[in-house]
């Protein structure tokens, strides 16, 4: 095929407009590459401390927060891992023992129980949560909800 040079020029202009050709340009290439892996940590990050703040009954960001730096504070002292200091002090929280233990149903009513003065700790009530247990600590639960506790454990399949 032979074509004019006007002709040709309309052409390659057309295909250039329809094609809207791209030129390698390694810059934006790695700037784009990097966008791409901050969204899809960010994204990961976020869904990870979604799910341990619903695995432990929904704490709130500023609680987490609190613990992490807790734990990033004391784990150099203790010659811990950061991560089991950080499980560990999720664990000896009064309400997740209570729900670990089978004498609550759900977090939320670990919860209820704690703030209704149902729950003692070494013969004195708590009403916080977030109690961090020690290793020899005595927990007993008040009469009225001894019903309610003998349901919950004869309902699990342990």
């Amino acid at each position: 095929m032979k074509f004019k040079k006007k002709k040709w020029q309309n052409l390659q202009r057309l295909i250039l407009k329809f094609r809207k050709q791209k030129f390698y340009d390694p810059i934006s290439q790695f700037l784009s590459n990097f966008k791409n892996f901050f969204n899809k940590k960010f994204k990961h990050n976020l869904q990870n401390k979604q799910r341990l703040s619903f695995y432990y009954g929904a704490l709130r960001k500023t609680y987490l927060r609190k613990i992490v730096r807790a734990t990033l504070n004391g784990f150099k002292k203790r010659n811990i891992h950061a991560t089991v200091l950080f499980i560990e002090r999720l664990e000896t929280r009064l309400d997740t023992a209570l729900y670990r233990a089978y004498f609550s149903y759900s977090f939320n009513n670990a919860r209820q129980f704690i703030s209704h003065k149902k729950v003692y700790v070494n013969n004195k009530i708590v009403q916080h949560s977030s109690y961090h247990l020690k290793k020899g600590d005595l927990i007993t639960l008040g009469k009225d909800i001894s019903k309610l506790v003998d349901f919950n454990v004869l309902r699990t399949q342990i």
